[in-house]
Parts: C-alpha cells; structure tokens; sequence
C-alpha cells in the first residue's frame, strides 16, 4: 500500500532549510539530515516503516497527548550505538487519516484507487524532543489529554518504555481534520483553480530532489 504525503507547514519550512543546505554541500550535517528525512519520507510513503523501528505514541502527566500518532526512530548521525541497542539520532512524528472521499455527481461514490493519508508532524534529534514539538504544532497541552482522542488507545508514553512485543507501531488511522484536508487543497488544488506557483519555496517539499532509492540505515 502507498500513503498520500502531507507535511506539517512548520516542518516544510525546516525541510526547506535543510535542503538549501543540502544543495550547497551534502556532506554538512544538515546535508545529510535531509537525505535522512527524504528517506525516511520515501518509506512513510511506500508503507515501508518497518525498514525502522518504531513505535505508536501516546500520552503522560509530563506530556502531549500524541494518541494518535507514532514515530520512526532514524539513524543520521552515529552516536555510539549498537547492533543490539542501536541509538538512532532522530525521530520522525507522523499521524494516518482515511482517503479523501470521491464525489460524482454531488454524491460519495467508492474509489479502489484512494490513498490513506499520512501527515508528518516532525523531525528532529531526539534530544530536541520531537513528540513535543509535534504536540505544540498540533495544538495539544502538556499533561492533558485531548478530548477529541477520546476512547483512543496508545502504545506507551512517547519518552518512556521499551517496545512490548506484539504493540502497534503505526498510528490509528482516524477520518481527516480540516486543517490537513485544506492544505491538501491548497496545495494540489482541484482542477479548474489555480495552482500554487512552482517557484514558491516550500510548493515542493513533498517531492524532494536526489536518488529515488532509499538509504535507510536503520533496521
């Protein structure tokens, strides 16, 4: 299965930062975090999350409710880890939401070619800690849980606790929000409308530049 790609308007900004610098010298540090994230995103969009370890998020009196997302943890620089324990750098945030609907005739009609949606939320060193900065971007409040999560299930706190055997490791694939359903409309905007100008800096931050083959290090 393949995934249709949103990303988080905060980190299309950090992305495109990254790979102004990945142009100007991929070896830089921030070089390789995009070739990092490019793959990262290639597997999240191929339904190739098992390449990484991972795990489903979700929330602690000391942090975002996030019971509705997971992360892959992703190897960019080598901070002394092991075959048995390995300590990837980065962690990438990200939440599933069902198809866009297809309208005929003003009416839902069934679409066997519809993609699920997969947002990502953030990526960041794991020092950073990405599970908040992806609760702040998606408006949720530290220590409190989010009503709208209500009934959901989760997979562990998102700073705390070795995978248990058998856990979920993506996210519960919930109907879309209307803020991710208008900026895919913005973004690829129905025919007949204008389209965002290709020279705008982040117009193509979902289809980023280098080797189609994925680099993942981390199994």
């Amino acid at each position: 299965m393949t995934y249709r790609l949103v990303v988080h308007p905060e980190l299309r900004r950090e992305v495109t930062k990254l790979h102004e610098a990945w142009k100007q010298d991929p070896s830089s540090d921030a070089g390789r975090e995009f070739e990092a994230f490019r793959d990262a995103m290639s597997a999240l969009r191929d339904g190739r999350e098992g390449d990484y370890i991972g795990k489903q998020l979700s929330y602690g009196p000391s942090s975002h409710d996030l019971r509705d997302a997971a992360e892959i943890k992703v190897d960019v620089f080598d901070e002394g880890g092991t075959r048995e324990r390995p300590r990837p750098s980065h962690r990438m945030v990200y939440r599933e939401f069902d198809p866009l609907p297809k309208v005929e005739n003003g009416r839902v009609v069934p679409d066997p070619n519809a993609q699920p949606v997969r947002q990502i939320v953030a990526f960041n060193h794991r020092r950073d800690d990405p599970a908040a900065i992806a609760g702040d971007r998606l408006g949720r409040v530290r220590g409190q849980q989010d009503r709208n999560l209500h009934g959901l299930t989760g997979g562990g706190r998102p700073d705390v606790g070795p995978q248990q055997p058998g856990a979920q490791t993506t996210p519960h694939r919930l109907p879309m929000p209307q803020d991710v359903l208008r900026q895919i409309l913005r973004d690829s905007p129905p025919a007949g409308t204008a389209p965002k100008p290709a020279s705008a800096p982040e117009a193509n931050v979902n289809r980023l530049p280098g080797p189609g083959a994925s680099k993942s290090k981390e199994r």
